[in-house]
């Protein structure tokens, strides 16, 4: 490995990775947000990065600078960082899978070197199954459940999947280096899998939390490790109620999502496919129309915002709205 960096080699036990980019994968910063809810609540330490110089051009992604007193106290790159978690060693080995958390940005150049350095890493790791998590912003309303759609490599995933009734995605267009990580995950004998959620498009705030929370519950699902999201289920339903709330105070506003709603109600499940080997490739289910723009809410690396911060960004959003179009402030 030429670029990946491992300050604290480790020894695991049957790892898996789990990671997120942020970009043009995250709509809504929901994908990254909820790797960051893992190294929380996993207290997860982090033990590895990929070298940040030739993967990005620093004019389109800028270093952050702190500087105190007059003096330039810290200076932070993209990072693209790994993390560990150790997990409870159970009565029977079986039971034991230790967990690589990833978090990073897409780079801007350079893709299949930079999806060999992680692939590389994974050997040296023992990790043999790699799922990456991402958000997508779609013609989709606030209101229905978090729409989750799946991609793996691994029948035994892809009938795991069915089972939860996770649709198999079905997507051919521009794609992320998710996929570009998948691909040569694949050609190098790792398993990989994606899921992918929905996010409304016209809920700009970052972190969209129940599409988080949709994100995590799957993987817990998939997975069993007995995830603690209750606290985020709570927070989740205040983000919901209170974009309802400012929904409800723009006519405008309030019209589209019952049109939303309605093509919804109106829409029959789409057909399954069944050829694993084509599965790999991320994106969107049929259900909903997605927004390939790109332009979404990037996040850094931080600490996590509270649920109050992510519901403010809302209400900011849809106060702005209603400014532009002339609606005035309803509240």
């Amino acid at each position: 490995m030429e670029h990946a960096h491992v300050s604290r080699p480790q020894q695991l036990t049957r790892p898996i990775l789990i990671g997120a980019f942020a970009g043009w994968n995250d709509a809504a910063s929901a994908a990254t947000w909820a790797i960051k809810f893992l190294i929380n609540q996993w207290d997860a330490e982090p033990f590895a990065e990929i070298d940040p110089d030739i993967f990005y051009d620093f004019t389109e992604i800028r270093p952050t600078a702190h500087i105190s007193g007059g003096v330039v106290r810290r200076l932070s790159w993209p990072g693209n960082r790994f993390y560990v978690y150790h997990a409870a060693r159970g009565d029977a080995e079986s039971e034991t899978r230790d967990v690589v958390l990833f978090l990073g940005e897409e780079p801007h150049l350079r893709w299949k070197t930079f999806a060999r350095e992680m692939t590389e890493l994974c050997h040296q790791l023992g990790v043999d199954e790699i799922t990456l998590l991402g958000a997508f912003s779609a013609e989709a309303p606030h209101t229905a459940p978090v729409h989750v759609t799946g991609a793996s490599s691994r029948a035994a995933t892809l009938r795991r999947m069915d089972l939860l009734g996770v649709e198999r995605a079905s997507y051919s267009g521009p794609t992320g280096i998710l996929t570009a990580v998948q691909d040569i995950a694949r050609r190098d004998g790792i398993a990989t899998t994606s899921l992918w959620a929905a996010t409304p498009h016209y809920v700009a705030a970052a972190p969209n939390l129940p599409v988080a929370e949709a994100l995590l519950r799957r993987v817990d699902q998939i997975y069993d490790f007995d995830l603690n999201l209750r606290d985020l289920a709570r927070a989740a339903r205040r983000f919901t109620s209170r974009v309802s709330s400012l929904v409800a105070a723009d006519p405008e506003v309030t019209a589209y999502v019952h049109t939303l709603e309605q093509r919804l109600s109106d829409t029959k499940p789409g057909a399954k496919e069944t050829d694993a080997t084509d599965a790999g490739e991320s994106g969107a289910g049929g259900r909903f129309a997605p927004d390939l723009s790109g332009v979404h809410n990037i996040p850094r690396v931080g600490e996590l915002p509270s649920p109050e911060e992510a519901i403010f960004d809302v209400e900011t959003f849809l106060r702005r709205r209603r400014e532009q179009h002339g609606a005035g402030d309803a509240e």
